[in-house]
Order: C-alpha cells, then sequence, then structure tokens
C-alpha cells in the first residue's frame, strides 16, 4: 500500500529533480559543476561563529 507524500516531501522531491535536470543541463552545454569542498573542522568553526552571532 502506498501512501500519499506530504506537502514537505512532494517539494523536497521537487527540489532533487530541479537539482538532477540542472547539473544535466550543465553537462550537456559543456559546464563543468562541482560541489563545494567544506573539511569537518571549518564546517564546526563556522557553525560555532553563526551561533556566537545569533545567540544559539
Amino acid at each position: 500500500m502506498t501512501s500519499k507524500l506530504t506537502e514537505k516531501q512532494k517539494a523536497a522531491l521537487w527540489q532533487q529533480r530541479r537539482a538532477a535536470s540542472y547539473q544535466a543541463s550543465c553537462r550537456l552545454a559543456g559546464y563543468l559543476t562541482s560541489e563545494p569542498v567544506i573539511e569537518a573542522e571549518q564546517a564546526e568553526e563556522r557553525l560555532a561563529s553563526l551561533r556566537r552571532q545569533y545567540g544559539g
């Protein structure tokens, strides 16, 4: 039995498909795209900085 997707799930699925479509389109056009690379240490530092800035 299948259940219907929630609006949040539909939005997430649409975003995933949109991103995949965009990447495929870029590849066809000859553009090279790459994911930004960030190390765990850099991510932790950035999170700490944002928490200090926004009081979280």
